[in-house]
């Protein structure tokens, strides 16, 4: 489910308006050309001409009839191309001028998709996923692990494991990012649950992983938890018909890849609750995936969810706790701007 319909149809609206766009410039310059250039007009009459005899031709029959119009219609193209290169006008001045040379401003090279629609679905992608323009330069290129403590030992850690923040990040963070981006990018499995403080890579990490779906055109849709449940709560008790929120909400349920942040920051209530345990179960039994970062602490979210809701996180997402000093405080992000 890469595109929803609308989605599609909206992008095959804009072929249709490329595709009219360059009939009528090439209607443009074929009514200067011809005004100015009677000789070119008529050689290009008498090869449409040709094109009509020849089918006539073929449907009778006649194929040395055929032959000849088809001589006679090479030679007259070649004159045609004397007259445009005579008349000092470029090559292709009365050819089509498609956006997309390679298939003319069809979307498909045979039945193929055209690189230049991989790159308007991965564009409609981004724009209906949520996530704010600034942080489509959050990639996994632009992540500085140099702006990472690599002196003090994380104290919150298992005794036996005496690690920096930068070499958690490294060695135990990083590959548990990638291996969930494999699977997701490979069969579309996948969930991933990233608590701890602010400012130690959370959102920035999700927005990697973001940024590398919608580049392979996943649908992705980013919210913040706040946001999420305002729209449900508008959904729920404004009943005001809106469809532009039922679509919203509908791509919240049934995206390919739902990032919730910061999770936590919205006020709880049972009806937050319920929503969330309602939006969980439909993603984990459809198989959608799911990123969730808080702030929070597990045994936090047991206080403010319940261990219902923690349970289901624990059996159906990988858990990657975040820790270390928020990075911003030390005049750094994670990408080093």
């Amino acid at each position: 489910m890469a595109l929803t319909r609308e989605q599609y149809n909206r992008i095959m609206r804009i072929y249709d308006e490329r595709r009219m766009r360059a009939d009528a410039g090439l209607e443009r310059r074929r009514e200067e050309a011809f005004e100015r250039f009677p000789k070119l007009k008529a050689c290009s009459d008498r090869i449409a001409e040709n094109a009509v005899e020849e089918t006539r031709a073929l449907l009778k029959g006649d194929r040395e009839a055929s032959r000849q119009l088809r001589a006679e219609t090479e030679r007259l193209l070649e004159k045609k191309k004397a007259l445009i290169r005579d008349a000092g006008l470029p090559a292709d001045y009365l050819e089509p001028h498609y956006s997309c040379p390679y298939c003319r401003d069809t979307g498909y090279i045979g039945a193929e998709k055209c690189g230049c629609l991989k790159k308007l679905e991965s564009e409609t992608i981004y724009l209906s996923s949520g996530l704010p323009a600034v942080l489509k330069r959050e990639n996994f290129d632009s992540f500085d692990l140099s702006l990472f403590d690599d002196e003090e030992k994380i104290r919150e850690l298992m005794p036996n494991l005496v690690i920096t923040q930068r070499a958690y990040m490294e060695e135990i963070v990083l590959p548990k990012i990638q291996s969930f981006l494999s699977a997701f990018l490979g069969d579309g499995s996948g969930n991933l649950l990233m608590t701890g403080p602010p400012g130690t890579g959370k959102t920035f990490l999700s927005n990697c992983i973001a940024n590398e779906a919608i580049d392979r055109c996943r649908s992705i849709v980013y919210e913040s938890a706040a946001e999420m449940f305002e729209r449900f709560s508008k959904d729920s008790f404004q009943r005001n018909d809106d469809e532009s929120l039922s679509s919203r909400i509908r791509e919240i349920y049934d995206c390919e890849l739902l990032i919730i942040d910061d999770l936590g920051t919205e006020v709880p209530s049972a009806f937050t609750n319920s929503r969330l345990f309602m939006l969980l179960s439909h993603r984990l039994k459809t198989g959608a995936s799911t990123i969730i970062s808080s702030n929070l602490r597990l045994n936090q979210m047991s206080q403010i969810y319940g261990e219902r809701i923690v349970s289901r996180l624990m059996e159906s997402y990988v858990l990657i706790p975040f820790y270390g000093n928020d990075l911003r405080l030390r005049g750094g992000s994670p990408h080093g701007r």
